[in-house]
Order: C-alpha cells, then structure tokens, then sequence
C-alpha cells in the first residue's frame, strides 16, 4: 500500500488531524523533500539548540517545520508558488504586527489544506 496514491489521500487527512500536523515529517520523506545540504542535517546545530536552554531547538524544529510544509507544497504544485516560496515573505508577515501574523497563520493554513487537496488530485502518485 503505498499512500502517495489518489485513493489515500484520507489516510494523510486522518494522520495530520491525529498527530496536529508532524505527519508532515513522514509526507516529506515520501516526497523525497530533505535536502542533503540543507542546515537541519548538520547535527552540531542540534545539539547546541538543545545544550542552549532547548528555547534555541524548539525554534529551530519550528523553522524546519515550516520549511517542510513549504517544500512540499512546492512539489505538489500547490497554485501560489511565487508567494510562498519567497522567504521575504515569510519574514515580513513576522515583522509586522496583527496584520502580519494573521497573514503567516492563513499561509500556513493555505498550504496546510491545498497539500491535502492536491494528494486527493493525485499529485503525488509522480513520486511513487
């Protein structure tokens, strides 16, 4: 059973409602969306975040989270590309206030429901 295809697109629904969303690590490794190069495979990183009082690794899982999220809806062709994928973006709904905060959490709500909308399209049988 492999749950990239069309027809389980629920069984990721049901797993992002139970786990509150860290289904994405699981989704991500499906999709091949690590980077071999990127900051969070450099362990030194972690274990200083988690030797600094565990405020600094809580941020940064936050951080990876939010990257993951990105990556993937970048893969399934989620429609808005050029917004989401900027990181200027991303800082400047964190910058400014109210405003820009309730933007960051509509983003995130946005890709959140349009990945699961795009498994139920099918697109991601192209990485199976």
């Amino acid at each position: 059973m492999d749950l990239l295809k069309k027809e389980y697109w629920w069984v990721w629904l049901l797993l992002m409602m139970i786990t509150q969303g860290l289904a994405i690590f699981a989704l991500a490794a499906a999709l091949h969306a690590y980077d071999k190069e990127a900051w969070y495979t450099n362990w030194t990183y972690w274990v200083i975040g988690v030797i600094c009082c565990f405020f600094p690794a809580l941020i940064m899982l936050t951080v990876l989270i939010f990257q993951l999220i990105v990556a993937i809806a970048d893969r399934l062709e989620v429609p808005g590309r050029e917004v989401y994928t900027s990181p200027y973006t991303w800082i400047l709904c964190l910058v400014v206030p109210i405003l820009g905060w309730t933007l960051f959490i509509a983003m995130e709500l946005y890709l959140a429901i349009e990945i699961l909308v795009q498994l139920y399209r099918g697109k991601g049988e192209q990485y199976i």
